[in-house]
């Protein structure tokens, strides 16, 4: 009987040991948490959720304008080529950081904009006889969703294969500046680079 109780009584102060060194864990792991938390807000990367969801709604939205009006008669294809060479541009330090600065970049430069549809002086949004086709506008912003998603995710289109383009022209013109680039695929009629 002793040595059932001596058996027990080693039983309860290994769990009680047990019990303290994963509290001191979890206590531990707390600290850390609001350590880290705490060093989140204070920085400069740190945005409210509300924040957050407007600027992904802004960044889909820009998206899809520079989809659709750069591509709607396009293949799909070339229209996710067309979303991941502006999300290209994101990610270089060349260009800006976000969507919707890379699609307006030189938009107040009349025709010297990094994408035509940005500075043609044609509202964007259907106004002035400028109609929207509204089958293509849905479309380009799926496109848009999913893309933004996947880039914010770190991943990519399994069909664009276009992770290095940064360039892209319509086959009708032949700019300048497309010989000081490789071309790495023809869409449609736009040639990327």
């Amino acid at each position: 009987m002793a040595r059932a109780t001596h058996a027990i009584l080693g039983m309860v102060t290994g769990a009680v040991m047990a019990l303290s060194v994963a509290g001191a864990a979890k206590a531990q792991e707390a600290e850390l948490t609001a350590e880290l938390l705490t060093h989140y807000i204070a920085s400069t990367d740190y945005r409210p959720t509300d924040e957050r969801k407007e600027l992904a709604a802004s960044e889909v939205y820009c998206l899809a304008q520079a989809v659709y009006h750069e591509s709607r008669g396009e293949p799909e294809s070339g229209q996710w080529a067309v979303a991941s060479v502006i999300l290209n541009r994101v990610e270089s330090r060349a260009y800006p950081d976000t969507v919707c600065d890379v699609v307006f970049q030189n938009a107040h430069l009349p025709n010297r904009c990094q994408f035509s549809f940005a500075c043609d002086g044609r509202p964007d949004d259907g106004g002035k006889g400028n109609i929207i086709d509204r089958e293509s506008w849905v479309k380009s912003n799926l496109i848009a969703q999913i893309a933004y998603r996947q880039f914010l995710e770190g991943e990519r289109h399994p069909d664009d294969g276009l992770t290095t383009a940064m360039h892209f022209h319509t086959t009708s013109v032949r700019p300048s500046w497309a010989s000081a680039y490789v071309e790495v695929a023809a869409i449609g009629n736009h040639i990327f680079y």
